[in-house]
């Protein structure tokens, strides 16, 4: 027998995963420009919160990644990070 699948859980489920992505897409463009400008002076903590982001992607966690590159995002902007 097969499963019965609700459309409504689905969709909410895809929408949840699509918002994340989108999230992630912004706090990504946010963080670009910002760690190109450092390329030659990144700190270990800023080098390891990099790849945590990538491996929350890998991991399939677009919510967690997004969340780590905000807050990184928002960290690199400050006046102090320009130091």
């Amino acid at each position: 027998m097969g499963d019965v699948v609700s459309l409504i859980d689905y969709r909410t489920g895809r929408e949840r995963g699509a918002g994340a992505l989108g999230r992630l897409d912004r706090a990504v463009q946010r963080l670009d420009p910002l760690v190109r400008a450092r390329l030659d002076r990144l700190s270990p903590t800023i080098q390891r919160e990099l790849v945590a982001i990538a491996r929350a992607v890998s991991a399939g966690r677009p919510a967690r990644a997004a969340e780590r590159a905000e807050r990184l995002a928002g960290i690199l902007e400050h006046p102090a990070a320009s130091g």
